[in-house]
Formats: C-alpha cells, structure tokens, sequence
C-alpha cells in the first residue's frame, strides 16, 4: 500500500509489509532537523489500525503547532529531564538541606518507577500507579506529597520550556493527609521539665525551646547578635541544619515566615545572660582554641552543638522528670503553642510566633486544643448574658 501524505505534507501514513512491524500501521511526522547532517528528523508512530496511528499523528501536529519542542522532547526520558531540572532550575533555589532531601525521594521513589519512561510518553496514569505503589508499600500521605511536590514542579518547567504540551501530574488523586494529634507536656509534666532543667549547663536552651516554640535547629543557630536583652526579642534569622554532603551547616530558615522577630520572656532573658557568663569564662580558658562564631549556644570550642546531643541530653531529662517516652524535642513547641491556647492567645498570634506559613496549619496541628477553648469563650459569653440584679430602691 503506496504511503498517504496528510494534506501540508509533513506527516505519512502507511501500513508495513515486512521486517518485526509487519502487519502494523504506521505514521510519520518532521519534527526537526539533524544538526550535523542537516537531514530530517522524523517522529514514527506504529498501531494495529490506520485510525489509531492517524490519532496519534495528529496529536504530535497540533503539539508541533503549538511550538513543542518534539525534537528536543525525543530525546529525553523523563529520567533524563528531571536530572537536569534539578540540576539546572532547582539546586541554585534550594536550600541544600532542602536539596539532599529532594534527591533521597528521586533516587529511593521516583527514579526506580519513571525514570526510563520518555518524557513524552509519560502519562498521569504512570505517575498515579507511583502514588498507589507507595500508599501500598505504607508510605504516609506526608511523603507522598512531597514526592508529587517534585513531579508537578518538574513537569511544569518541562510545559515552559515547550518540552510537553501539559503537566500529567496535576490529574492525579493524592491521599489525604492523616491529621494526628500532636503530643505536648501536661501542665504537671511542663512543670516537672523546668525543675529538672534547673541544674543543666544548657537549661538556656531547653527554656528557650519550651518559652518561645523555636525549632531545635532555630535554637542552635543563634547569635548573640540576634538577642536584645533591653527590649527582650530573639531574631530568628538562621538555623543550624545537618547535611550529608557538608556536615553541620548554618541556612536561612524554611520559608519567609519562620524569620521572625519574637519577644522573650523575662525569665529566658535572664537565663540566657547567665549562660553568657558561662560561655565568656569557657572562652576565657579555651583562648586560641575557641573558634569564636558568636553563637549563643557551642561546644567548649566554639562549634556548633550536633542536634543529635541536645536531643540526647533531653532524652536523659525527659526519664528523670518521669515524662511520658511519646513526648520527643519537637514537643516542647507543641507544648508551647498548646499552653498558649489554652491560656486564650489569639491563634494567629500563636500561628505568627511559631513561624507558619499559613494560620490553618495551626489551627489543624492544634485543633485538639480548640474544643476546650471554645468552652471557655461560651462560658465567658454565659457570664455576660447572665441577668444583673436590680437594684433595690433606696427609700
């Protein structure tokens, strides 16, 4: 059967007599030209029917119309594009705690499932089988996500750059998010911590962790530069971070919302001027040992502390203040926001002290507190719609 041509003559339609595509219908379109060679690059399609190759010819022509890069696009598998979208678009955005993260969800999830799929064969099929895959092998919701996060953003760029006409990602179904309730000290376990922290050498650290609901890696990148003891604020500017590639390094907080200016109180203040006291006298002795990098909280040397010790060191406290093993370091900022509410702090103040970006991951991260606090505000409203008295004349 002699080859159709569709009517501009950039595409063909034939039916193979021979070779392993006998029997199979076939479809060609120019999608380029062979640098080198300066010939034609063609795209070919194979399919049981004339109808299904002539589908898909001409969904390869309205995507050449609308100026996708077809040559560009043959060429990639989606493997190969996402190497180079982090490589090129995201590692200079990235912080590179956030960037190590990124390549551990690449390697462990989506590389062993999409990686040699090409770029344009990709479909929101192949990448919603990922997410059953990982919801079927008990990955949380959370982690789900945050690997869809990197497929959406990825394949955005791809729509930009004109390398696929849209994004497979955004038709997917992704799991719902499994609200749990977060753990915080009772009032009577906050107060055994603080009497157990009495004697610590970093009893700073802990209040400032429980008194103000800082990240632990918030904390540890203090300087002395971003405490006023006359007006009593912490600036919250950086943040100690573990990296696998660089060890112990200092990084602009998470996101925009977490760099804050927050007032201390007193009693913190005057726990941090005497861990000052302290620090100066260890200086003093270390002399040219101490590697002086103005942090608040260091290591006889001056370095910064691992995270992994002050948790340890918590650990230790938490036993010997008989607090229950389900309240970990990251608690203390749960019980911070938690003894807040509950003493009737307006939530987006709470949502703006603990650095959210948003006010409905407060109120979601908290909401087992709500219900008591909508008790006390019925009650105060009780009180105020409560009938006075009359007064009794006087005769």
């Amino acid at each position: 059967m002699a080859k159709q041509r569709n009517a501009n003559g950039e595409g063909s339609i034939h039916q193979r007599k021979s070779g392993i595509h006998e029997g199979k219908w076939v479809s060609q379109i120019t999608i380029g030209t062979d640098p080198e060679t300066g010939k034609p690059k063609r795209k070919t399609f194979y399919g049981k029917t004339r109808a299904e190759v002539k589908a898909k010819l001409k969904e390869a022509m309205k995507e050449l119309e609308k100026g996708i890069d077809l040559q560009a696009q043959s060429k990639l598998s989606f493997g190969e594009w996402l190497t180079d979208w982090m490589e090129n678009y995201k590692k200079m955005e990235l912080r590179l705690a956030t960037w190590e993260n990124y390549q551990r969800s690449i390697k462990k999830h989506i590389m062993p499932q999409l990686g040699d799929i090409p770029l344009g064969n990709l479909n929101t099929s192949d990448i919603q089988k990922l997410y059953n895959k990982m919801k079927t092998n008990n990955a949380a919701s959370a982690t789900i996500r945050r690997n869809h996060q990197i497929i959406n953003s990825c394949l955005s760029q791809a729509v930009k750059n004109r390398l696929i006409s849209w994004n497979p990602a955004i038709a997917v179904t992704l799991p719902k998010l499994e609200t749990k309730q977060v753990k915080a000290m009772n009032k009577v376990e906050m107060n055994a911590f603080l009497e157990a922290i009495e004697t610590e050498v970093l009893r700073a650290a802990f209040l400032i962790l429980i008194g103000t609901g800082l990240r632990l890696g918030e904390v540890l990148g203090l300087r002395w530069k971003d405490i006023d003891f006359r007006e009593k604020t912490i600036n919250v500017v950086q943040a100690l971070v573990r990296t696998k590639s660089e060890g112990l390094i200092l990084e602009s907080p998470k996101t925009e919302k977490s760099k804050r200016l927050l007032p201390i109180p007193k009693e913190i203040a005057v726990a941090t001027r005497l861990h000052r006291i302290k620090q100066r006298k260890i200086k003093k002795y270390a002399k040219e040992a101490y590697e002086d990098n103005d942090l608040i909280f260091s290591t006889k040397s001056g370095k910064p502390i691992n995270p992994r010790f002050l948790t340890k060191k918590y650990y230790e406290i938490r036993k010997r203040a008989g607090i229950s093993s389900e309240i970990n370091l990251h608690a203390l900022r749960h019980t911070y926001a938690t003894r807040l509410l509950e003493e009737g702090e307006n939530i987006k103040t709470v949502s703006e002290l603990l650095g959210h970006t948003d006010i409905s991951t407060t109120g979601n991260t908290y909401a087992h507190v709500m219900p008591e606090i909508k008790r006390t505000a019925s009650d105060k409203m009780n009180n105020l719609l409560k009938k006075k008295s009359p007064r009794k004349r006087e005769d």
